[in-house]
């Protein structure tokens, strides 16, 4: 039984850049400040499909990157790929800082109450990315219930801790006020 790498989400394409065929890469982090090209990786569609590229040169520019793809020539052709995520095999990222994580190793985590320490009966099932900070999104452990949405900023969360598996979750009343 052969068993799927396990695949990191470390960016999102964008628009076309330039008339060559180049594409922006939006990113967290300094992950593919360390990446050469040539290379190959993944992309996935909003759907969940994937499909490996093959990446010929990597630049930074600003605040994000541009990939040049082999085979596409044109903004034309590279734009299919607008909206994409960008996965990576956790093998061959750098290792995270200390203090720093992977946004993927929070999903499967247990919330808890960061005032008093009680279990709350949710588990992050997803991060969604989003321009200004990443999201946690929350459901109930079991049954039904709200799907809760947390900023995944230090004034809403506390410390992580993937041997326990648990999150702590600032002020979790405030959450479900109206």
């Amino acid at each position: 039984m052969s068993t799927k790498p396990s695949l990191v989400k470390v960016g999102v394409i964008g628009s076309s850049h330039g008339i060559k065929g180049f594409i922006k890469l939006f990113t967290e982090g300094d992950t593919l400040l360390s990446a050469k090209a040539p290379l190959s990786c993944i992309v996935e569609d909003p759907r969940g499909n994937q499909t490996t590229i093959h990446i010929e040169e990597i630049k930074q520019n600003g605040n994000h990157f541009l990939l040049k793809l082999k085979g596409y020539e044109t903004p034309e052709t590279v734009v299919k790929y607008r909206g994409f995520s960008l996965l990576w095999k956790r093998e061959e990222l750098p290792q995270p800082k200390d203090g720093e994580i992977y946004t993927e190793d929070l999903v499967g985590l247990l919330a808890l109450s960061k005032e008093t320490n009680a279990p709350l009966a949710y588990i992050v099932t997803q991060v969604i990315d989003n321009p200004a900070h990443p999201i946690l999104e929350l459901k109930p452990t079991v049954g039904e219930g709200e799907t809760v949405l947390i900023p995944f900023l230090n004034q809403f969360v506390g410390d992580w801790n993937l041997e326990s598996k648990t999150i702590e979750i600032i002020h979790w009343e405030q959450w479900f006020e109206v």
